[in-house]
Formats: structure tokens, sequence, C-alpha cells
């Protein structure tokens, strides 16, 4: 619409300045007249276009950025805790937009802060973490799927490097959960996390899991060992992670938080 409106002007400008120049050529109606009108108002409008739209969608995309760093509430909330972020996320903001849509833009910010907002998860609502739990589940099991050395990257990347691909509709839907988690734990709403049952209900998970898969699920005890299996860790992982999904009432919430967040609630901000 932005584009439109400025393509718009500089066609009256061109117009205007065509009828000009014609009037000094010929009577108007005349074919001469017609003519110079003609290729005076292409040319004027193509050059306009070509001089002047780059810097308007420059503007209006700078103007976007703006307005998502002070109305989506969570990018409002970081920068204030952090100012320093603000410089890198208007950078990451502004290259989503230029490649894309203003939901693109978003979740480009949310991956940007990303490692912050996982250190997040213990303070938020059961709830909002059960939906980054299934996010999880969906988004591992697509990357095992596809190639487990890429789920594997995905859950160790400071051991084996990140994933690559670049993100998928599935991305963006983890992305979602983790911005929804991180305002919720915003709030200071969530019921306090029972560690201690928490871990309980993991280790009965684990047993289930062994019942199941035998001493596969053992890989999960040293997932980062040098010779450990990553295709197995991937699906053991994604069986655990689906195993907690199923837990009863606020259980499943309470492990979850538990399991996806840091052993201890940090003091700022995975």
């Amino acid at each position: 619409m932005f584009e439109a409106l400025v393509a718009a002007a500089i066609g009256a400008v061109a117009a205007f300045l065509g009828w000009v120049v014609a009037r000094g050529v010929g009577p108007s109606g005349t074919t001469r007249h017609r003519a110079t009108l003609l290729a005076t108002f292409v040319s004027l409008f193509t050059l306009g276009s070509a001089a002047l739209m780059p810097f308007a969608r420059a503007w209006k995309q700078e103007r976007d950025v703006l307005a998502l760093l002070h109305d989506e509430p969570l990018f409002a909330a970081v920068v204030k805790d952090e100012p320093s972020l603000r410089e890198p996320l208007r950078a990451a903001l502004l290259e989503a937009l230029r490649e894309g849509e203003p939901g693109e833009a978003v979740a480009a910010g949310v991956r940007l802060l990303s490692p912050r907002l996982w250190r997040t998860v213990p303070e938020a609502s059961g709830a909002s973490v059960v939906g980054l739990g299934r996010a999880l589940v969906t988004t591992l099991a697509e990357l095992q799927a596809r190639d487990p050395e890429q789920c594997y990257r995905f859950l160790f990347p400071y051991v084996a490097g990140p994933p690559g691909g670049g993100g998928s509709p599935r991305d963006e839907g983890l992305l979602r959960a983790l911005r929804a988690v991180a305002l919720s734990a915003r709030t200071g709403s969530a019921e306090p996390l029972d560690r201690a049952a928490a871990r309980k209900d993991i280790e009965d998970a684990f047993s289930r899991l062994r019942e199941r898969y035998g001493a596969d699920v053992d890989v999960l005890r040293h997932p980062q060992a040098p010779d450990v299996d990553r295709a197995r860790v991937c699906a053991m992982t994604i069986a655990l992670y689906s195993e907690l999904l199923d837990l009863p009432g606020s259980a499943a919430g309470q492990a979850l938080r538990h399991v996806l967040g840091p052993a201890e609630t940090p003091a700022a901000g995975r």
C-alpha cells in the first residue's frame, strides 16, 4: 500500500511536468502534444521511481522496525531491561523486513533472543511450557525424519554446530511458543516450580521408556559424549518429551519447566 502511494505521487508529478513540457511543444490535443506528454511522463516516472522508491522503501522499513520495537510486548520489555540489545535486535528486524514480511521479522527477533528466552522457562506458566514442549517435539520429529544429524545439531549446537537449512514453518511455530513462554514468565503469575516432584516424574518417565526401548534410553544420561549415537539421542529425546507431555494435570508443565529450563532460575534472562 505504501509503495503504491509513493508510485501514485511520482506519477502525479511526472504527469504535471509532462503536461508543462508538452504545452510548450504544441497545442493541446495535437499528435505532437500527446506524443510529447506520453514520452515525458514515461521518462520522468521511470527515473523518479528508480531514484526515489529505494529511499521510500528504506524509510518505511525503518519506521516498521521502530514500531515493532515499541509495540511488540516482548521486544519492548527486553530492550527496556537490556538497552544494549536494542541495536542488534533492530538490525535483525530490519534485515528480516528487507527479505520478507513483518511476521518474519518478529520470528527473526525471537530467534535472536532465544538463548535468553529459554532461561525464562522455569518462571513461565505450565500451560505455556506445555505448548512449547509440543512445538519442540514437532520440530525435533521433523528434523529427525529429514536427517538425524540435523536433529542432534538442533539439540546441541555448541557440540555439533548449528543445524542447516534455515527456518521452517515448524521453526516458526516453536518461536511463537517460545515468545508465549517468555511473555508468561514476565507476568510473574506461574505456580511455584516443585523441582523434587518434577525430578521424580522424569525418573518415572525414564523407567517407562526403559521398559519400552531397553538400554537405548540410557544415551540421554550422557548425550554429548564424543562417541554417542546421535540419531538415538534425538529419538530418545523425542520419546522423553512426549512421555512428559502425557503426564496428567499440572505435572506435565512442572516436569517440562524443570527439564527445558536451566537447573536453577537465573537472575537474568538459557
